[in-house]
């Protein structure tokens, strides 16, 4: 089991009002996160989410109320030394664009005094942690990354100093479809190892589910609507509020809160760049395979050719799949889904929280779990509508 590193945080009567207006942007607010766990705020626009995330570390500076984190109460401290010890990501990573991924990484370090040789080493631990080659990218300035890189640099960055509080508003808001919910498995492999407490505003419900050990629903004016597990949110939505915020896809939203780890996964025949073509082969079909997965020296995925693709040459040779779709066992069906429908295949490999491949998964697999929870959900809902029937005709 992974030892928490994380700190509780503790919100008691916090208050937001900002001078010449009438309504508080957060009324009364008690929160209690347990350390260790990732909560999502989620809510329409103005409802104080990002408000109340920014008064933790105190860039929004509370009216009323105590903060607290773990058993210290941070209200009065020096916000400037409270904020070293907190870490923040923005969206789209908010690097300094003239400094190169290794000076924007050791920033709060060398504010705080690290050596050079602890802050190299802290460095290259963190690029290996957020999925960047530390060889590759120590020298690189932002504008020559994507922006699925320089949000895990951001990542890296906000953890540099190895704080037990890492604060995100709406970090993976910028990206597109597929990069998103890398980045999202990426931080759930980052939890797994580190076990922080994570608070994430988003303005995605299905976001908020897939990371949030707790979800935190809040209306206009910072008011609680409904604080629990994703599971009991959808099971149980606290009123009409919820129900209309989460929508009439809540039994859909339960296929997010089914992993790929959950399921069954197909075993994969792999195969290294230089290979002999035939010995792979004749591997592959005695396993009963059609294809292989061509990985590097850290069991990465390259390509999948077919066999016949393969008996074209006599060795493996070192093409590289761009649109190679892959998974982590912390993605969704929904991710798998996506992934398969956006590469145009039948199935997704599957990897571990270093990248390397594991399994696959097919189409097949997905739908029949899909089938049977759509079954499952429709069997719940005429249970209740007998339910009701029985109880309006006792």
């Amino acid at each position: 089991m992974t030892d928490i590193t994380g700190a509780s945080i503790r919100l008691d009567g916090v208050v937001k009002q900002y001078k010449g207006t009438a309504k508080p942007a957060v009324q009364k607010i008690d929160l209690d996160i347990e350390a260790g766990h990732i909560v999502a705020f989620v809510g329409p626009s103005g409802c104080g989410k990002t408000t109340t995330l920014k008064m933790i570390n105190r860039l929004i500076e509370p009216t009323e109320g105590r903060i607290f984190i773990g058993d210290r109460d941070v209200t009065g401290e020096d916000p400037d030394k409270l904020r070293q010890s907190i870490g923040y990501v923005i969206q789209s990573g908010g690097l300094f664009p003239h400094w190169s991924v290794s000076k924007n990484i050791g920033a709060i370090p060398r504010v705080l005094g690290w050596d050079k040789a602890r802050i190299a080493e802290r460095t290259e631990y963190l690029l290996d942690l957020v999925g960047l080659d530390a060889d590759t990218f120590r020298d690189r300035l932002p504008k020559d990354m994507s922006g699925g890189q320089q949000q895990r640099v951001g990542v890296a960055r906000a953890l540099a100093a190895d704080p037990p509080v890492l604060l995100m508003d709406e970090p993976f808001g910028a990206v597109d479809p597929i990069t998103r919910v890398r980045l999202q498995d990426s931080l759930i492999a980052i939890q797994h190892e580190l076990a922080k407490t994570i608070v994430i505003v988003t303005h995605d419900f299905e976001e908020a589910t897939k990371l949030g050990d707790k979800v935190l629903i809040l209306s206009e004016g910072g008011k609680i609507e409904q604080y629990g597990t994703p599971e009991e949110i959808l099971a149980k939505p606290a009123n009409a509020f919820v129900e209309e915020f989460i929508g009439s896809g809540a039994t859909l939203a339960h296929l997010t809160l089914t992993r790929v780890k959950d399921v069954d996964h197909n075993p994969v025949v792999t195969a290294r760049v230089g290979d002999s073509s035939r010995e792979v082969i004749n591997r592959a079909k005695a396993a009963g395979a059609t294809w292989i997965v061509v990985v590097d020296d850290q069991g990465r995925g390259r390509a999948w050719p077919s066999l016949d693709e393969v008996a074209t040459k006599e060795r493996i040779s070192d093409y590289v799949d761009p649109r190679l779709p892959t998974v982590a066992p912390s993605s969704t069906l929904n991710d798998a889904l996506d992934s398969m429908l956006a590469a145009s295949q039948g199935g997704v490999l599957v990897t571990d929280g270093r990248g390397a491949v594991t399994g696959a998964l097919t189409i097949a697999t997905v739908m029949a779990v899909i089938r049977g929870q759509l079954s499952d959900a429709r069997a719940d809902e005429e249970q209740v509508t007998y339910s009701d029937h029985t109880e309006g005709t006792a």
